[in-house]
């Protein structure tokens, strides 16, 4: 029964709180300024939602992070906990790489197509990059991309093998990467399994970025194993 309230309680809150972002996302013209607009919605409704869940998110390390400046974020996977615990932690608009298949969700789908959220086809590379080159060139000022790299939910907590997308785009616009580790997400909210949130604590931890300045595509490898050091779950995730 608290899982049917929970999701209750979600839908709620997205009928009621996201369609007026909607509207205005429509009406607004430009990839950042829809950044912009997405960012307080992102907070509001996390945070709305995490505080009936009884989740309190911790915030590491992001004193290394200028919020007036662009970023690509990229993070781990663990539990579909993880884009609300983004969405309370990052300090920059942010546009956040989507599989497409949450497009087709009512409300919810139409507010991430809305607000400049990037929707990729998992199956087409080739569309992928597209509409992360698309998405990119309509940047400015400090609005980030946020990935996450495994491209899925991992299953059984240890990181996947990450893909190259995020960083064939970091490198292309010499945007720094910062690896962000999210922690405690998968005893929140197993994967796998109901999806009921229990009450608990995530750990949002950001890593110092990683400058791409002048680097290619051959130091990829280097740049991956980078971020896969960072984001390897230290504990149960």
């Amino acid at each position: 029964m608290t899982t049917v309230f929970q999701w209750m309680f979600a839908g709620v809150v997205t009928v009621t709180l996201l369609p007026p972002f909607i509207l205005l996302g429509f009406l607004q013209k430009g990839l950042a300024r829809k950044g912009r607009l997405f960012r307080p919605l992102a907070k509001i409704y996390s945070k709305t939602l995490y505080t009936a869940f009884r989740v309190r998110v911790v915030q590491r390390g992001f004193e290394q992070i200028d919020p007036q400046s662009p970023y690509v974020f990229m993070a781990n996977h663990t539990s579909i906990a993880d884009p609300l615990a983004m969405g309370i932690a990052l300090p920059q608009p942010c546009h956040c790489v989507f599989k497409k298949e949450l497009a087709r969700i009512p409300v919810f789908g139409w507010a991430l197509l809305a607000l400049g959220q990037i929707m990729v086809d998992r199956e087409n590379t080739e569309q992928a990059r597209t509409a992360l080159a698309e998405a990119v060139s309509g940047l400015s000022g400090n609005n980030s991309i946020l990935i996450f790299p495994e491209g899925k939910v991992s299953q059984d907590g240890q990181l996947l093998p990450l893909k190259k997308g995020g960083f064939h785009l970091a490198i292309q616009t010499g945007l720094p990467i910062v690896p962000v580790r999210i922690e405690g997400a998968r005893m929140v909210c197993p994967p796998g399994g109901s999806g009921h949130f229990h009450k608990g604590v995530i750990t949002v931890r950001a890593f110092q970025p990683l400058m791409v300045s002048g680097k290619t595509e051959t130091d990829i490898p280097a740049l991956m194993d980078k971020v896969r050091g960072c984001l390897t779950p230290v504990g149960p995730g």
